[in-house]
């Protein structure tokens, strides 16, 4: 896709299961084996791939690295959306993303939204009859760690 975003900590969910198995196949285009080498300062413990995950040359808790586009905010989305249908798909997307503080989290760039979200709402747009236009506010490349 893009070059890769530069990967700090922080941007690793804490609940993430890190793999420290350097001696795995697959570790060079393993997500989880990434994470592993980006430890918080003083963490000690954490959700972790044991090594019974690996059976042969298989891993039950492979995650390929993956760069996506994540998105942010819906300005951009509404400004041509005639009054009539702005109530109904706001609500739409309000109900998909878990409701109104998600979506204003999401609006606001505090949480971003994955390609496949990104295209429900654009396909939501699209059943409605718009299909001009049709972005976020905001794009960030970044590192999958869902």
């Amino acid at each position: 896709m893009t070059n890769a975003p530069a990967l700090t900590p922080g941007q690793i969910p804490s609940s993430y299961a890190r793999c420290f198995q350097s001696d795995c196949p697959m570790a060079d285009t393993c997500a989880r084996f990434l994470a592993g080498k980006y430890l918080r300062e003083g963490q000690v413990h954490g959700e972790a791939v044991y090594p019974m995950a690996r059976q042969g040359g298989d891993c039950k808790m492979y995650k390929e690295i993956r760069v996506i586009r994540a998105a942010y905010g819906f300005k951009t989305l509404f400004a041509e959306v005639k009054q009539k249908d702005n109530t109904p798909l706001r609500n739409r997307i309000k109900a998909y993303l878990g409701g109104n503080t998600s979506y204003y989290r999401y609006h606001h760039g505090e949480r971003l939204l994955t390609p496949e979200q990104q295209q429900w709402i654009i396909n939501l747009f699209r059943r409605k009859g718009y299909t001009e236009g049709l972005r976020f506010d905001g794009y960030r490349d970044l590192h999958d760690f869902s």
